[in-house]
């Protein structure tokens, strides 16, 4: 399984179709066995799409998306979790544990870390 997540620095970028960054995170077993750093320079939607569906992406975690941009990854049988915010590392903790819901607010403060419980 693979999930792309837009960053800006350590947390979830605000808007994906702005973002500069894209990580791809592989997910083996119920951890991240790999990530991959993409730049982004093309600020096209089909653009991102088509990296996103190249790579093999089956969802993405993202915070602001743009509808035309939704309905094109979902179009492309992506998973769409959107309008989360916080942190990179504590969001996927989340998703892992099937507790990440589109509108989350990670608020845990810095430094924490979540406890791994692996359900995916």
């Amino acid at each position: 399984m693979k999930i792309a997540v837009p960053r800006s620095g350590e947390d979830v970028a605000p808007c994906v179709g702005h973002c500069a960054l894209m990580t791809i995170y592989t997910i083996t077993g119920g951890h991240i066995s790999n990530q991959v750093d993409f730049p982004l320079r093309s600020q096209e939607p089909f653009d991102r799409v088509r990296l996103l569906r190249d790579q093999g992406v089956d969802t993405i975690i993202c915070g602001g998306v743009q509808d035309v941009l939704e309905e094109c990854l979902r179009g492309s049988g992506i998973e769409v979790i959107s309008w989360v915010m916080g942190s990179v590392d504590a969001l996927l903790e989340l998703y892992l544990r099937g507790q990440l819901v589109p509108g989350h607010e990670d608020t845990s403060p810095p430094g924490t870390e979540l406890p791994s419980h692996p359900s995916r």
